[in-house]
């Protein structure tokens, strides 16, 4: 099943709240049960759960604990099967003051992809990192961006692109130093940009090997200085085997893995982040041409209501207020949302303009 924006949007944002939570005592239930894993089993383990939970000596854990396994066993009992990709729930105290209690639960059992974890853990906070993983783009690209005095490598996943080492060189200018004949100062040179791609693939092999998920990597640089380095020896063939392109760029270090993220359109078109920047291009487009788009909240409301709004795009940056009551709207005028990240040129762009734009079923006499 595919992630649709809304459910990844409302994932995300009970992450985010669940995130938040932390309990004095370990009193927090997270459960996953596996896609096909029989659910009376689950049951069982959580009755025997709560007549033990009765034994805590501390009377406000107790209370708190036994309250969250119960209301979690009443919604087990909903079900006579687990469902088709299996089911996670949360359960516990959210808001956490003192001499006050609210214990909520949270239940997710529409899952875009088979749970393969089985767990049950009380906790001070909420075991999220399993949920987290489910919902996160699979697909991992690394972009190495290098000339004789920078290097940057950098992670690109989904709409994301994060820079996760900086690298300076010694290496100096094609001027001699005074005294030096040409031929000595040329080996010089040879010798530190030697020394210099050694330590880039080091660091390459460093961050890069232990991404099991690797798909590719894009390598950029002005002149030769990026082939040059993928011919050095300490680089792990297995990295040098993933490489997909080989990209001029006029900048190195940091601003090169920005111009190379620019330059990798056509070998990752169809990944999010680029699926993203057309979008949004697209959108500017015929905003500047007077055609059928619009933005800024109140606008996009009210076309939203007399029907007028095919697709609407808005910013994670906006309160999850914002977005709810866009959604619901969208949902009963059959209009298509579409969340954009801040990660882009093109997403702070949006953001700089209010957080939302829309394409238009037809002209409302604003753009």
């Amino acid at each position: 099943m595919e992630l649709s924006t809304e459910d990844s949007y409302m994932i995300n944002k009970l992450i985010r709240r669940l995130s938040k939570v932390k309990a004095s005592a370990t009193e927090l239930v997270s459960l996953y049960i596996p896609s096909g894993f029989d659910i009376s089993t689950v049951k069982n383990q959580l009755t025997q759960e709560l007549s033990l939970s009765a034994n805590i000596k501390s009377k406000q854990t107790r209370k708190a604990v036994l309250s969250s396994i119960e209301k979690t066993l009443r919604e087990l009992q909903k079900y006579q099967k687990t469902p088709e990709n299996g089911l996670i729930i949360f359960c516990g105290d959210v808001d956490q003051q003192v001499g006050k209690s609210n214990t909520e639960i949270f239940v997710l059992d529409n899952l875009p992809a088979p749970v393969s974890v089985r767990m049950y853990r009380t906790e001070p906070v909420f075991i999220l990192d399993p949920l987290k993983d489910m919902i996160e783009s699979k697909n991992v690209y690394a972009l190495i961006s290098i000339d004789k005095n920078d290097a940057a490598i950098a992670i690109m996943k989904g709409t994301s692109v994060r820079v996760v080492a900086k690298l300076g060189s010694l290496i100096p200018g094609k001027f001699r130093a005074g005294g030096q004949s040409a031929a000595r100062f040329s080996r010089v040179r040879d010798n530190l940009t030697k020394a210099w791609y050694e330590e880039v693939s080091l660091k390459a092999n460093e961050v890069l090997m232990p991404i099991k998920d690797l798909k590719g990597i894009v390598v950029g640089g002005p002149s030769q200085t990026k082939d040059s380095f993928l011919r050095e020896e300490k680089l792990s063939n297995e990295l040098k085997k993933k490489v997909l392109a080989v990209l001029d760029t006029g900048y190195a270090g940091e601003d090169g893995i920005k111009e190379l993220v620019n330059k990798s359109e056509e070998v990752f078109q169809q990944e999010e982040i680029f699926i993203e920047k057309r979008l949004l291009k697209e959108f500017f487009t015929r905003l500047g041409r007077g055609e059928k788009v619009t933005y800024g909240l109140e606008t996009i409301i009210e076309a939203i209501k007399i029907g007028a709004v095919d697709k609407v795009l808005l910013s994670e940056s906006l309160p999850d207020e914002t977005i709810d009551k866009i959604m619901s709207l969208a949902k009963n005028y059959k209009t298509s949302v579409v969340m954009i990240s801040t990660n882009t040129e093109e997403g702070e762009q949006l953001k700089l303009m209010g957080g939302a734009g829309a394409f238009l079923r037809y002209s409302i006499g604003e753009a």
